[in-house]
């Protein structure tokens, strides 16, 4: 319809029919035109708009950013519904509230699958759908995931668990988007890509770290911008770029120091829930057109569908953006805020509100209002002055509570009281019931401030390596807050770090019996008697967590791991296999599937597993290693001697000399062996290893026969 207003009414009416016909031609879903057949959405992670050329921010260095807004149109007053990774992301890909789609805390909660994404919908109208995402916040466990065909999750090479500091550079998500791109760039895709790097710890790559040595920050949003170039240096060679619709959005903002918070989530000040927003596609845009009125990250959704000529399915609470893209609206939108992460992280208490017109108010147990017009810093709190402003916003915040929460709505996992019996005969049990609420009267976060800096006070001296002066920290954070499981486990972490082993588990054994269903308790708690080799103990835990989340993927590689240690390789398999269930793509934990097998006897299906993990990994001579050891085990000693003797040439290292030679020495080739035993010696960084000293042995006897 738009492309058809540039024309004189007497053609519009010429065209008219041609637009019915090809309503019937291309039903919902069909493509029209070739820049139907592409798009590609860009979040930038932990970035405030003011911090790109594009909003005035003459430090920066975005010129990739800053070209996509003058090609294309930037709304100068998008908002986050939330300051945090996942629940933001949820809105994007749902267009939907949190109060309906329920993900309120990065970590906490997961998409429901019955909600309609961006990516399922389009995958049902003929896209191709890959992701790219560069943190583990967004880990397809956590349901973001629904309706991609490609969901690359993979942070950090041969990594066992994935952690929330689990998290891959700039330069890699372009390389994984770029190797997708050129087997599936001539097919309808939807592509989206993730980028991190704003968030903290603020550390730019070179040349950036140096360009940038007195602003981090900027330097980690120039470095992202560098490959958004490359992005789409790699679609105009490909010739892609002209007909793809490319959507660039920050997740949340930052706090900068403003009003004392540093990171995000704690407030909702602009600072962090100000974000860029920029639609890019020359051959459906015009160039250079700034929106001004106010839009919510909620209302990607239903534009990209509108642009597309997809029905959007009832579920969608956001606006489409087209009347605002072409000039005919400019009226703002009104925006719910909340962020749950002081509740969930520190114990203090959740905050919630609404933007309407220029008015901000922010329901804490000391509420704010704000005039966002006039005093735009949010400096000057009008909530008893404008009284009357004051009401009327919260009863419009009531009514948007009220019509946007799903009907559905439950609270926050509990446990049945089955489940609380599981853990009391576990010896799970503490003062508190696990399904008693929290308390009502919770602190407001601004009066807990320094508490909050003096936690990333202790944050950062850790990081420095300090740990001595950040367990002060620490110990002071856990004794002003001491009904918050995360102020435990930071300080047993710290413990661990140090060698404290013992201090460390005595510590959350503390913490276990004050909160006896907090599974960041019990999973800690879990990892530490591993890491003490307490295996029974580490087994208890694990069936406590799986009481209270049968699929928590940690647990259930961790369980597999300590059956393996004990010699129990049956129950290892069996726990391997539900991690499986979990988390198929995970290297280690295939490996020690396979490798559980092989224990079992079970060597053929062993050898298969090995067999799939070679086709994937061909370099891994760990593999080699251990499907010599199963022929050998199966007496085709031929077949082990071929398979160490090709590892040992190809990948010509101390394990594979090691190996081969006592393989050799088996089969009676003594020269042979004798000459790989002294190129593992000759090549081994080990000084007095047992390793060494067998083989030092076994040479001077080998070269006596």
């Amino acid at each position: 319809m738009y492309v058809f207003m540039c024309y004189p009414k007497k053609i519009a009416i010429v065209l008219i029919p041609m637009i019915v016909l090809c309503s019937f031609l291309h039903p919902a879903g069909g493509f029209q035109s070739g820049s139907d057949r592409r798009i590609l959405l860009i979040t930038l992670d932990t970035t405030r708009a003011d911090r790109l050329g594009c909003y005035g921010y003459a430090k920066a260095k975005t010129p990739n950013l800053d070209a996509l807004a003058r090609d294309g149109i930037r709304f100068a007053n998008a908002y986050a519904q939330v300051p945090l990774t996942l629940p933001s992301h949820c809105s994007i890909m749902t267009g939907t509230d949190p109060l309906y789609h329920q993900v309120h805390n990065n970590g906490f909660d997961a998409l429901d699958p019955d909600i309609p994404t961006l990516a399922s919908i389009l995958k049902k109208s003929g896209f191709q759908t890959a992701a790219f995402v560069a943190s583990f916040t967004l880990d397809s466990r956590f349901g973001i995931a629904q309706g991609f065909d490609v969901y690359d999750d993979n942070f950090q090479e041969d990594e066992i668990l994935k952690n929330f500091r689990s998290e891959r550079k700039a330069e890699k998500v372009f390389e994984a988007l770029s190797s997708w791109l050129d087997g599936n760039g001539t097919r309808p895709f939807f592509c989206w890509a993730h980028f991190y790097d704003p968030h903290l710890p603020y550390d730019p790559p070179s040349p950036f770290r140096e360009e940038f040595s007195d602003r981090k920050y900027d330097g980690e949003i120039a470095y992202v911008d560098f490959f958004i170039g490359k992005i789409l240096d790699k679609l105009r060679a490909k010739n892609l770029l002209e007909g793809t619709l490319i959507v660039v959005a920050g997740d949340h903002g930052e706090a900068l120091g403003e009003r004392k918070e540093i990171d995000h989530g704690l407030f909702l000040y602009d600072d962090t829930l100000r974000v860029p927003l920029i639609f890019y596609s020359p051959k459906e845009l015009p160039g250079g057109r700034v929106v001004s009125p106010r839009v919510r990250l909620k209302d990607i959704m239903p534009t990209i569908l509108e642009m597309r000529k997809i029905s959007a399915p009832n579920s969608i609470q956001g606006t489409s953006l087209l009347p605002f893209l072409k000039g005919r609206q400019k009226k703002d939108l009104p925006v719910y805020i909340e962020t749950y992460y002081p509740r969930d992280n520190f114990g203090w208490s959740e905050l919630r509100g609404l933007i309407d017109g220029p008015w901000k108010i922010i329901l804490a147990p000391r509420p704010e209002l704000y005039d966002l017009k006039n005093d735009p810093r949010e400096e000057n709190n009008l909530y008893q002055k404008k009284a009357a402003v004051s009401r009327e916003l919260t009863e419009k915040f009531r009514k948007v509570v009220k019509e946007s929460s799903r009907k559905t709505n439950a609270p926050r996992r509990t446990m049945t009281p089955e489940e609380e019996e599981r853990l009391k005969a576990l010896g799970y049990v503490g003062s508190r019931s696990p399904n008693e609420p929290l308390p009502k009267n919770l602190p407001d976060p601004k009066d807990k401030i320094e508490d909050y800096l003096l936690y990333f006070r202790g944050n950062l001296l850790e990081t420095e390596g300090h740990f001595e002066n950040a367990a002060e920290c620490y110990r002071e954070v856990l004794r002003l807050n001491p009904d918050t499981p995360w102020n435990f486990v930071n300080l047993g972490f710290l413990y661990m770090k140090m060698n404290r082993t013992n201090q460390a588990i005595e510590l959350l054994e503390q913490a276990r019996s004050k909160f006896p269903a907090s599974l960041v308790i019990l999973t800690r708690l879990m990892s530490f008697y591993l890491r003490a080799e307490r295996w029974e103990k580490a087994i208890s835990a694990g069936e406590a967590i799986l009481a209270i989340q049968p699929r928590h993927f940690e647990t259930l590689f961790l369980s597999g791991s300590a059956y393996a240690k004990t010699g129990k390789w049956a129950e290892a398999l069996r726990y391997y296999q539900m991690a499986l269930e979990v988390e198929p793509e995970n290297k280690t934990l295939r490996h020690r599937y396979a490798y559980a097998l092989a224990a079992l006897g079970r060597n053929e299906e062993a050898l298969e597993s090995y067999r799939r993990l070679k086709d994937l990994y061909p370099d891994d001579v760990a593999l080699d290693l251990d499907m010599s050891r199963i022929f050998e085990a199966m007496g085709q000693r031929e077949k082990a001697l071929g398979i160490l003797k090709e590892a040992a040439e190809r990948h010509p290292s101390p394990d594979t000399h090691y190996a081969y030679a006592l393989a050799l020495e088996k089969a009676g080739d003594l020269r042979e062996a004798v000459r790989q035993l002294k190129l593992y010696l000759s090549t081994t960084a080990e000084v007095q290893t047992p390793r060494k000293n067998n083989a030092l042995r076994d040479l001077a006897i080998w070269e006596k026969r």
